[in-house]
């Protein structure tokens, strides 16, 4: 079953990602450009686990639990810890590596976003491996599957509009920055504090997981129509981000 849902989240992410590299103008990045951040993407993952096992142990030594909190604040505060922070930190730094790697050869904001996408995708293909070993929760996640390539657009765009604000020297670029680092950890804890870290789902108390599966089934039909709206946004506004040069 893992291989299948790997294989799945290939060949839809895949035709989304190529058809993403060859609509950029008037040329396209080169193979080797489009495939490292995917492979980076792929490393990301061992090194988000990493990094949630060093806050986990600064949060136990000081003495604290998700538990002893609200469920809902217990549960956004656990998705931050064990989801948003050390899966999209350790993405951020992979596209960075791509950046500092490639940094002669991007051109525009476009390219920063499909350097975004690559890495969302190499962590996805890894990570729909581990739980397709799951098949009902392999199966529930198949309307996420492109949250964490998403997530690395909205990322990838703001550094690209903080390098190209630096290279005509207008506009904010700490704030870039800032957003790059916020938004997508803000959308991936509230999500996962619906869903797979949910204290509310997890009750004895019945009226709580009520509201517990309410915010899930929402969370994810919230989640499945973002990829959507990002998907068509970035595509229309494709040739604007094209025009935006970085250096």
């Amino acid at each position: 079953m893992a291989i299948i849902q790997l294989l799945v989240s290939l060949i839809v992410l895949g035709l989304l990602y190529v058809r993403m590299v060859r609509r950029e103008t008037p040329d396209q990045v080169s193979k080797g450009q489009a495939i490292t951040p995917v492979g980076l993407g792929v490393l990301s993952v061992p090194l988000s686990f990493i990094v949630f096992l060093g806050v986990g142990y600064a949060l136990v030594k000081m003495g604290k639990s998700f538990k002893d909190l609200p469920a809902v604040a217990g549960s956004v505060l656990r998705a931050f810890i064990m989801a948003g922070l050390p899966e999209e930190i350790t993405k951020l730094l992979m596209m960075l590596l791509t950046i500092r790697i490639f940094r002669s050869k991007i051109r525009n904001v476009y390219e920063y976003i499909l350097i975004g996408a690559g890495v969302g995708i190499g962590f996805t293909l890894l990570e729909e491996f581990f739980y397709g070993s799951d098949g009902f929760i392999a199966f529930l996640r198949l309307p996420t599957v492109g949250a964490h390539m998403i997530f690395g657009m909205i990322m990838a765009k703001h550094l690209g509009m903080a390098a190209h604000n630096r290279a005509i020297g207008k506009g904010g670029i700490a704030k870039e920055y800032i957003l790059a680092v916020v938004i997508p950890i803000l959308i991936h804890s509230l999500f996962d504090a619906t869903n797979g870290t949910s204290l509310l789902l997890e009750s004895s108390d019945e009226f709580q997981q009520m509201m517990g599966i309410i915010l899930s089934v929402a969370g994810a039909i919230a989640l499945f129509v973002l990829q959507i709206v990002i998907i068509v946004r970035f595509k229309k506004k494709m040739e604007e981000y094209c025009s935006l040069k970085t250096s």
